[in-house]
């Protein structure tokens, strides 16, 4: 506790530049914190701190025209407990989230795949809390989980904005409030076995209500700390098997990452019909494919998913969605990352006489890495359909998004 007090005290004067290096030349802006930064982490803390901000405008279509800005602040301490307690191969995780601000989805735009992967309930928030223990190719993960963190994930999705291309829409617009997923974690056990460098096979299984709140009033477990298991909502687990080209790339080659998984939530379901039904489930495959290589993590990468859930009971049947990620494309801004993706999620075509269709989404974007602490992202949506809706014209949305590296 001593050394968490002392970094908040460091932190808050840490601004003050070095002579031996400018804040412009900072992995972290906070700097070393004259040096008991780089002594923490030698014996088993890391500290890390972010805070990203955003604005978004829908210009046309929609529900109407508007302008709304957002925060996210997140804060964690890993520690290594081999060397703080003699604990071998395992490791601790505590984290926080600060999140505020309007959504653009649900003031201007009116759709389901919601347009930023930042848009949550304003509050301050526990986030994750584990413990991860591995022996030999085994590794056990228990606590207050994110799933999307370890199930569904694609290696070139990450520079979008849309929450859709991260936390996969067949999943979580068909489970119960979106499950384990940003900003919401669950108590839950993951297992994992990797049989190779690149081979593994994963399940966890998760409290089924991260809100506990069938309604999903999002104020019961505002600031994380709500902990209660099942109570009539079932639980959710996921099952993934896949080969991770990545973790054997030497550099030189194109790497793939392939995954075919399956998600389950256990408690019932109202179908479109009326009636009622136990549970709900799916399956999902994911590539992610490096197309060309300048030289290091320099070039072109693309990625493929595609989901389901049950017709009748889904609220959609399938999503496909796919992208094109590019970083180093412009001559001397080799950290910079360049993205164009498409998301397709086609309704259950008997949830409502309204909604017999799908939305889709085109993204376009830029994120300029300014310094190794700081970026700025100019980002541009097209949403067609907004919740399947042929009454509500397609929106056009402009974005900008700040980061910043503490």
């Amino acid at each position: 506790m001593k050394k968490i007090i002392a970094s908040m005290v460091c932190l808050c004067g840490a601004l003050t530049l070095s002579a031996q290096q400018t804040i412009w030349d900072r992995e972290q802006l906070s700097g070393d914190w004259g040096g008991k930064r780089s002594d923490w982490a030698a014996e088993g803390y890391k500290f890390s701190f972010t805070y990203d901000a955003e604005v978004f405008r829908n210009a046309s279509g929609g529900t109407r025209k508007g302008t709304v800005i957002n925060g996210l602040g997140y804060g964690a301490l890993d520690i290594d407990l081999d060397k703080v307690a003699g604990w071998s191969r395992a490791d601790f995780r505590i984290s926080t989230l600060w999140t505020h601000g309007a959504s653009s989805t649900g003031k201007h735009v009116g759709n389901e795949l919601t347009v930023s992967n930042m848009d949550a309930y304003d509050g301050l928030r526990l986030y994750e809390l584990w413990i991860e223990k591995t022996v030999g190719k085994n590794s056990v993960r228990f606590g207050n989980l994110l799933a999307e963190e370890e199930f569904g994930g694609t290696e070139y999705g990450g520079v979008f904005f849309n929450d859709a291309f991260g936390l996969p829409a067949f999943w979580s617009a068909n489970t119960l409030n979106t499950g384990p997923a940003f900003n919401v974690t669950a108590l839950g056990l993951r297992y994992r076995r990797n049989f190779t460098d690149a081979w593994y096979a994963q399940a966890a299984v998760y409290d089924g209500d991260t809100f506990d709140s069938a309604s999903g009033d999002a104020t019961i477990n505002q600031h994380g700390t709500h902990f209660e298991l099942g109570n009539g909502q079932g639980w959710t687990s996921l099952y993934e098997i896949g080969r991770n080209g990545f973790n054997t790339d030497d550099g030189t080659g194109l790497p793939g990452w392939y995954r075919v998984g399956a998600w389950h939530h256990s408690t019932s379901f109202s179908k479109h019909d009326g009636t009622n039904g136990e549970g709900n489930w799916g399956v999902y495959g994911i590539a992610d494919k490096m197309l060309w290589r300048e030289e290091g993590d320099q070039g072109l990468g693309s990625f493929v998913r595609f989901g389901t859930g049950q017709r009748d009971r889904s609220r959609f049947h399938w999503v496909f969605d796919t992208g094109l990620s590019y970083t180093g494309l412009l001559p001397g801004r080799d950290e910079d990352v360049a993205g164009l993706g498409f998301i397709y999620a086609k309704h259950a075509g008997d949830i409502t006489d309204a909604v017999k269709s799908h939305e889709a989404v085109i993204e376009a974007t830029y994120r300029i890495q300014l310094t190794p602490a700081i970026y700025l992202q100019p980002d541009i949506q097209w949403v067609n359909r907004p919740s399947g809706d042929t009454t509500t014209s397609d929106a056009l949305v402009f974005g900008l998004r700040a980061g910043f590296t503490f």
